[in-house]
């Protein structure tokens, strides 16, 4: 881990691999308003667009941080970091529809801006830009290494949903057993 490395220079990097290598060209007048309902929930753009509705980016930057820690070029990991954005968003808007949330990081959630359908495709999207980002660590790291991170993310995935699941099945119950929480 070089010595300075800095947080700032981190976050940075990866809200340029997110916008420019993850989200890509939002040249195409038609798909104008897909890209921008990606682009609201991740806080570049809309009102109250900024570092608040961005969110603290700890996944990533976590990401990033343990690579270096432990020898590796933090700048290889950036497609890896992206996906783990990318899946924490796609979580967070399918679970404003789920919990009816009309308020995230203090603007209006894409489902109330531009719907339920529509909401539930840029969750989507954001799902498979994610899986599509981890794909491009074999420009640096082996087919392997790929194939491991790619594994651990779907498992990291199914867990998720597994945990979704019970949020909102305790939802419809008064009490919880103190098992039911470990």
């Amino acid at each position: 881990m070089t010595d300075d490395l800095n947080t700032q220079e981190l976050l940075d990097a990866i809200e340029g691999e997110l916008l420019h290598k993850s989200i890509g060209d939002q040249g195409d007048s038609e798909l104008r308003q897909y890209y921008s309902m990606l682009t609201y929930h991740l806080g570049w753009e809309g009102e109250g667009a900024g570092p608040e509705a961005r969110g603290k980016r700890v996944r990533p930057l976590l990401l990033l941080l343990t690579c270096a820690a432990a020898g590796g070029d933090w700048q290889n990991a950036l497609p890896a970091a992206a996906a783990v954005e990318l899946i924490h968003n796609f979580s967070l808007i399918h679970d404003d529809i789920q919990d009816n949330s009309p308020i995230r990081r203090g603007r209006e959630t894409v489902w109330k801006r531009w719907g339920i359908a529509q909401a539930i495709n840029a969750g989507d999207a954001m799902f498979t830009l994610a899986h599509l980002s981890l794909l491009r660590l074999e420009r640096t790291t082996s087919s392997t290494i790929t194939t491991q991170a790619a594994n651990t993310l779907q498992l990291a995935c199914l867990q998720l949903t597994k945990g979704q699941y019970l949020d909102l099945e305790f939802e419809t119950q008064a009490q919880l057993p103190m098992k039911a929480y470990w």
